[in-house]
């Protein structure tokens, strides 16, 4: 597979509740104890975690068609705001990928790279998702 997709392209990994509302839509805030500088799209990376799992209900998704483990979407990030220790990245534009690129293992960090080919793979197959989305819908 030939490689394609933005160098500065980047993945958050999220709960899989949060990442699935997100790309619904529906969670318009991530909260995070660190400010972010970062703009435009990032990649939504449901976690393998069940920790949070009554969160499905709160949001009304049906988790049983629910990807973990796999970048599921993506997202803008337009801003940031708050003040010690309490960060709310605002987001817009989701999008929850018809296909989503599974078997994608996660990273601590906040915003991670595709630092191997097998991740670099998946960014290209997650751009490309991003891209489709974009024609379609005429968003830029």
């Amino acid at each position: 597979m030939p490689i394609n997709y933005p160098t500065n392209l980047k993945a958050i990994s999220i709960h899989a509740p949060f990442a699935y509302a997100i790309c619904l839509g529906l969670k318009t805030e991530e909260y995070r104890t660190q400010p972010t500088k970062r703009r435009g799209w990032v990649l939504i990376h449901a976690s393998q975690s069940k920790a949070s799992d009554e969160y499905f209900i709160t949001y009304n998704i049906d988790k049983s068609g629910v990807k973990r483990g796999a970048i599921i979407g993506a997202v803008q990030i337009t801003d940031c705001t708050g003040t010690d220790g309490n960060w709310a990245y605002q987001l817009n534009s989701p999008v929850l990928f018809e296909q989503p690129v599974e078997d994608v293992r996660g990273k601590q960090a906040i915003f991670w790279g595709a630092n191997s080919r097998e991740l670099q793979e998946a960014f290209t197959l997650a751009s490309q998702q991003i891209a489709k989305f974009l024609n379609v819908n005429g968003v830029v």
